[in-house]
């Protein structure tokens, strides 16, 4: 039995795929007040962007789970994917993918950041 996903579905997963460290598909940066933050935290921030679930209506209103805020130490951080086009990437060019279900069309950047850099 073939399993039909809306397009919402395929790009969750896809971003889901990201979160837990799939590198094929895309890439996640830090901010450099991130980065500031002792390696610990970073990792810990890290850890708490890959076990995040607890997505809903109220913060995934499109079903494709490409934001999540989350808080370490009662700070407060924000995880947001964006979507671009492949082709153009690889030619260093910031052109936003047509088709973020397709992951060979599409290539994920992931940006994790404070909230107040938002």
């Amino acid at each position: 039995m073939n399993e039909t996903l809306t397009t919402a579905e395929r790009i969750a997963r896809l971003n889901d795929q990201l979160r837990q460290g799939n590198r094929n598909i895309g890439e996640i940066r830090i901010t450099q007040a991130v980065k500031a933050l002792p390696s610990e935290q970073q990792q810990k921030l890290l850890q708490l962007v890959r076990d995040f679930n607890s997505f809903e209506s109220g913060n995934n209103p499109y079903g494709e789970r490409d934001f999540l805020a989350i808080q370490l130490d009662s700070r407060n951080y924000f995880f947001k994917i964006d979507y671009f086009d492949r082709k153009a990437w690889v030619e260093n060019r910031e052109v936003g993918s047509e088709c973020p279900e397709d992951p060979d069309k599409t290539w994920r950047v992931a940006t994790l950041m404070k909230s107040d850099e938002y």
